[in-house]
């Protein structure tokens, strides 16, 4: 599925931090048990669209604290989501996805700043 295209470049165009319109209260959720189980970890996702989608009706933001008992919670403040487009010099059909780390790491996911949520939209 494509060939192996390690030299392009993606460009960031623009930054921003994306809250929701509507104001929400500041609040905590206890992490699930099944979250208490796993190691903490940073994981990236990529999805492809055709049409842009509308994001600042749906991202807040939150990041994960300890409660007084010392167990994870995550507070829910609507600090916003980093949230980046870049354009990207390569068509879809020449990379690799079977073997993503050849040709997309670091490049198509953005490293998260703050709170637990990074989003990047690359235009190609």
């Amino acid at each position: 599925m494509g060939a192996k295209t390690e030299d392009f470049s993606v460009s960031v165009t623009n930054e921003e931090v994306v809250a929701a319109i509507v104001p929400m209260q500041e609040h905590w959720l206890p992490l699930s048990n099944l979250d208490l189980l796993l190691p903490p970890l940073d994981v990236g996702v990529f999805f492809c669209y055709k049409n842009p989608m509308a994001t600042s009706t749906t991202l807040g933001d939150s990041e994960v604290v300890s409660n007084n008992m010392g167990e994870p919670e995550v507070l829910c403040n609507n600090r916003g989501v980093d949230f980046v487009e870049a354009v990207a010099d390569v068509e879809l059909k020449c990379l690799n996805f079977y073997n993503p780390d050849d040709t997309i790491e670091g490049k198509f996911v953005p490293k998260k700043k703050n709170g637990v949520l990074a989003v990047q939209v690359l235009y190609t």
